[in-house]
């Protein structure tokens, strides 16, 4: 019940009308660039990751060995690629939610690097030990 409300809370009501909006924007979302991007994105906005909308909680890909804290789900920027959540289908499904996986696996693996390293984020110790 807990996450169901913390992913209330992290997603305001009109994002869930949206939830194969990724079907448009794929092309915008280059695996090979994912790492680049991440880095574009850090210095122009400081730390955000990408989570993928693709059921009725969020994947987080790159952060399955790091024990996700309140600091890191509520004061971090948090970046949604919506691929079908909850009961919603779109179409060619199975292959957005793959792209949209590997793409923010990437991003999110340089952007943890970046932010290991950041004096200016707030949770970093929060998975400082756990990448050295």
């Amino acid at each position: 019940m807990k996450i169901v409300i913390l992913f209330i809370f992290l997603f305001p009501p009109s994002v869930f009308a949206d939830d194969c909006s990724f079907e448009h924007l794929r092309n915008d979302f280059i695996i090979e660039s994912a790492e680049i991007d991440a880095k574009q994105s850090f210095e122009a906005k400081g730390v955000s990751f990408i989570a993928v909308a693709n059921g009725l909680v969020p994947a987080r890909p790159g952060f399955e060995h790091i024990q996700m804290t309140a600091c890191i789900i509520l004061k971090t920027r948090w970046d949604v690629l919506w691929v079908g959540a909850d009961s919603s289908n779109c179409s060619a499904q199975i292959e957005l939610e793959k792209h949209a996986i590997a793409y923010s696996r990437i991003f999110n693996e340089e952007m943890l690097e970046l932010a290991k390293h950041s004096k200016n984020y707030n949770c970093a110790n929060d998975f400082q030990n756990l990448l050295n």
